[in-house]
Formats: structure tokens, sequence, C-alpha cells
């Protein structure tokens, strides 16, 4: 009996798990640059003496989904969406580099570029400043200038260079606050061959459609599972009164 209760109870256990995921990929449906999460489950045995048929199903290290997204013109003056392989550099809360695909940025009050939660947009010399009264010109290299907001236009004032980057997605792994660091957590070089959109976002990569599907899926599921672990009690119950009478 035990043996089935171990399977039926990770189950459930594992179909929660699949639901918090599913649960998190829908909140995100709206969010510029979200990449979805793949949850993935493996079995292994139960350790420890006497349990060597016993198994188990544990969640193995979450997965993401680095597909790309449908990238839709805003008209933006800080807003960027990158075309294709790549990734945004910011500075995250350890004052550390950490990569994202979310392009919303927005400009403090002393002039640097940050993303939506205010975190510096790194350059390639470092945080770059955006003077005030000027408009600033993206280019599809990540290059940085800006011009006057009146005619003429010919005093072009060269600010920096975006840090963009290319990182093998299977190094990357996702921290609490969304962004994607390596494990080393070593600086990564910038890649020429990363170009952006100026004036556009890039949408979540979340398809809603699915994630309800599957979310049906994981709470029909549990409910299984659920309803395993009764018919095991049932059965125990019935095994312990035979076992009486005899």
């Amino acid at each position: 009996m035990d043996r089935a209760l171990w399977i039926a109870m990770t189950g459930a256990r594992n179909a929660t798990l699949q639901e918090a995921a599913q649960a998190h990929n829908l909140a995100n449906v709206g969010t510029t640059g979200f990449r979805a999460a793949i949850n993935a489950f493996r079995t292994v045995p139960v350790e420890g003496p006497g349990l060597p048929t016993r198994i188990y199903g544990v969640d193995s290290t979450a997965a993401t989904d680095f597909a790309k997204a449908q990238v839709r013109t805003t008209g933006g003056r800080y807003d960027l969406a990158i075309t294709g392989p790549g990734m945004f550099v910011v500075q995250d809360g350890d004052g550390r580099e950490a990569y994202t695909r979310a392009g919303d940025f927005s400009v403090r009050a002393d002039g640097t570029l940050v993303d939506r939660l205010g975190r510096t947009v790194i350059g390639e010399a470092g945080p770059l400043l955006i003077p005030p009264d000027r408009r600033t010109v993206f280019g599809v290299d990540g290059s940085v200038s800006s011009l006057p907001e009146s005619a003429p236009f010919t005093e072009s004032l060269v600010l920096g260079r975006l840090k963009l980057v290319n990182p093998d997605t299977n190094t990357l792994f996702r921290g609490e606050d969304g962004l994607f660091r390596t494990a080393d957590r070593q600086p990564l070089a910038a890649d020429a061959t990363v170009q952006i959109q100026a004036g556009a976002l890039e949408d979540s990569n979340v398809n809603a459609v699915d994630s309800l599907i599957a979310t049906i899926k994981n709470s029909r599921s549990f409910d299984l599972q659920m309803q395993l672990i009764q018919r095991i009690n049932s059965n125990a119950e019935s095994a312990s009164r035979i076992l009486n009478i005899a």
C-alpha cells in the first residue's frame, strides 16, 4: 500500500508545482519581454534502508522557453526591442550584471537610463546618461546619440552604446527578480551582431491558451491522484477489517 501512496502523493505534489508554474506564466502574459517557465519532473528512488522499491517525483531544474515573441511598435521614446537573439544588460540589486529581454526603459531624474523597475541599464562603457531637453536616437546596433529637439539637427552628441549580449541560453538561470544570470556570474562580452528596434517592445512569449489548457490538465491530474489516495485508504481499511475478523 505504501508504494502506491508514494506514487499518488508525489504525483499530487508535482501537479501543484506545475499549477504554480502555469499560474506564474499566466500572470505574466502582459509582461514585456517575459519568458515562459517550463517545469520538468523526473522519477528517482527513495533513499534509505528498506526502501529500494519506492520511487517518487522531484522537481527538476525549471527550464525557460526562450522562443521569440511578437514585437509591436509603440513609438515610445525609450522603448527598445531586440529583433533576434540577444539580451539587454542591467545592474541587479547586488550591483552585478543581469540580463533581460524587456526594453521598456525610462530616464531617471539624474539622466540615467533605467528599466521599468529603476535598475540601471548598462552600456559598453558603463551606465548611460541621457541629457535633458534633447532627442535621444537609438541605432540598430545599440548606439545611443542625441539631437536637439528643434532644428537645426546637425549638433549630434554620441552618448555611447548599449551593452547587448548573446549568451548561450542553456547557461542561464532565472532569479527571483525575473532577471537572467550566468552560473558563474561573470560579465559577458558584448556581441556586435545583436540588433534592436527603437520605438518598439517585445511581448511576453506565454501562450495564454496553452497555459489555460495545461492548468486544466494539472487540476484533473491532482484530482486523480487524490482519488487514488482515497481508494488506497479505503482498500487499507477493508484489509484491516478482514484481518481483524480472521
